[in-house]
């Protein structure tokens, strides 16, 4: 029996609110841009009006600020593809369920970062960090 090896590398991230989050993914995101690297946004949550405050107030240029607008923050079900950045924010039901998605699929050589609420999973911080490879913070990092 052959078996893949399908190299998914997940971070966590943990925000208290939604502009929080946002200002947590824009360096990832802008970084990844800039490789020419495809994202995905899958979230349960409504954030494109947000995303369009935040981004009017930060120092980018316009065609980066057009290319993180239209992202899908406002996307609910994403298609998933190969070697994929995919973000995926909501509760920790949903973030567990796109992952196990993914990982029961053939979808291979993806980035995955789950977005935690903090005030949900705060008593499971620990835990959740160690099933994960990185911890995303402001510096994209």
């Amino acid at each position: 029996m052959v078996t893949k090896n399908k190299k998914i590398f997940k971070t966590c991230s943990f925000y208290v609110s939604d502009f929080h989050l946002e200002m947590i993914l824009i360096p990832y995101i802008n970084k990844k841009l800039k490789n020419n690297e495809e994202i995905k946004i899958v979230t349960e949550k409504k954030l494109k009006e947000t995303v369009k405050i935040l981004i009017s107030k930060m120092n980018l240029d316009q065609k980066t600020k057009e290319e993180i607008l239209n992202l899908g923050w406002d996307n609910i079900n994403s298609d998933i593809s190969n070697n994929t950045n995919i973000i995926i924010i909501g509760s920790k039901k949903y973030i567990e369920e796109k992952n196990s998605l993914i990982e029961n699929s053939d979808i291979e050589n993806i980035n995955v970062v789950n977005c935690y609420e903090f005030d949900e999973v705060k008593d499971e911080m620990n835990e959740i960090v160690e099933e994960h490879d990185n911890t995303l913070n402001t510096l994209g990092n």
